[in-house]
Order: C-alpha cells, then structure tokens, then sequence
C-alpha cells in the first residue's frame, strides 16, 4: 500500500523537477528519515532525482546528507552534521556543515554556514527550508557569496492509510528551490519541487 501511495504521489506531482534540502527540526534520537525525489528517465529539464537521509545522534544532532543524479550528467553526493540550536511550539532552527563532492569530478564544496529553519502550523502541516552557503565553487568569483536557498510545505499523508509498523510519519513536501550552482538553471531562478519524506520508528541497537 505504502508503495502504491509514494509512486501516485510521484507521478502526481510530475510538474516538480527537483528535491528540498533540509529544515530545521532534527530527526530525534535514534530515529532514521529518509526524503525522496524522482525525475523519472530524466524527463523533467532542470530535474534532480535526490535521496536525502538523516540519523539522530542525540535529540539534536544529526548525522544527515543526500545523493543526488543530476541532469548535467554527473552524481554529487553530500555528507554533514546538524544541530537544531532553537526550539518552540511555532518554530525550529537549526545549523549544519558538511562537504558535497561531485564524483564525475572529484571536485568538493564545503556547505558552512548553513541557517535551516521550520515553521509549525496546524494538523502537523510545516514550512520548512534552508539558506546553504557554499564554498570552493571554482566557476564562482571568489568576492561573490553563493547562497542556495528553498522554502517548502510539507503535509502529512500517513493520516489516510494504515502504515508499516516501522514507519513514523509520512509526509509529502512541495517546494521552491535555487540551485546556484547548476548550470542549467539562470541566475537567481527559483525551480519547483516535492519530495516524499518518510520518518521511521526508533532503533534500537
């Protein structure tokens, strides 16, 4: 049932083209998330397909990073840590660092500072997003500073259906994305995205 529901959801959403960062609530102590865009066959120009993961160390602290196919024919992949610095009913934030490297390439970015941040509203609905600043891009001028930025709705869906036992929530983001170091995409333009984030019961080890 759940996988019937994630490729509906997919195909459904077929206009987005790219997958959402992070926000600023951490995943909780040993709970496991996982955040899912697919642009199928590559059919959608400017399209990413994205696994985003994140681990909770502590309560706060976050292992987290993606995989990322991109259409300009190469794969990034991204490894950091989180720490949600901020807590209340209305709203969460959180930092993170972490390095990004292009496997076609082997060229690396360093993603710092990084402000993440989430906005509570109601029925578990949120709006969540980030401000990335990367470091080390060679085709960016030196005096200039490149920020990567997406805001996204996120609603659950695990209300409507019976879920594995193993799985937390499920919710479906659909978001706004600027990707300043893809070359395909002009300046200071904002794509359209979604994502299946699907939050998974605690392990225990």
């Amino acid at each position: 049932m759940i996988k019937k529901i994630i490729i509906i959801v997919l195909f459904l959403n077929e206009t987005f083209a790219s997958g959402a960062f992070d926000h600023g609530t951490s995943t909780g102590k040993n709970l496991f998330e996982i955040d899912l865009t697919w642009n199928p066959f590559n059919y959608f120009k400017n399209g990413q397909s994205y696994v985003v993961v994140g681990y909770g160390i502590t309560n706060k602290i976050d292992f987290h990073g993606y995989y990322s196919v991109h259409q300009e024919n190469f794969s990034t992949l991204y490894n950091g840590f989180f720490f949600q610095f901020y807590e209340s009913n209305k709203l969460d934030l959180a930092t993170a660092v972490g390095i990004r490297k292009n496997l076609k390439t082997n060229y690396s970015n360093i993603f710092f500072p990084q402000l993440l941040f989430n906005i509570k509203l109601h029925n578990q609905i949120n709006i969540g997003g980030s401000f990335v600043n990367i470091l080390g891009h060679k085709k960016i001028n030196i005096n200039s500073i490149p920020i990567a930025s997406d805001i996204g709705i996120y609603f659950p869906i695990h209300n409507f259906f019976k879920k594995n036992k193993m799985i937390k929530e499920i919710k479906v983001c659909l978001s706004l994305f600027n990707p300043v170091t893809n070359t395909l995409v002009e300046k200071n333009k904002f794509i359209p995205t979604y994502s299946v984030d699907i939050k998974f019961e605690k392990l225990n080890f």
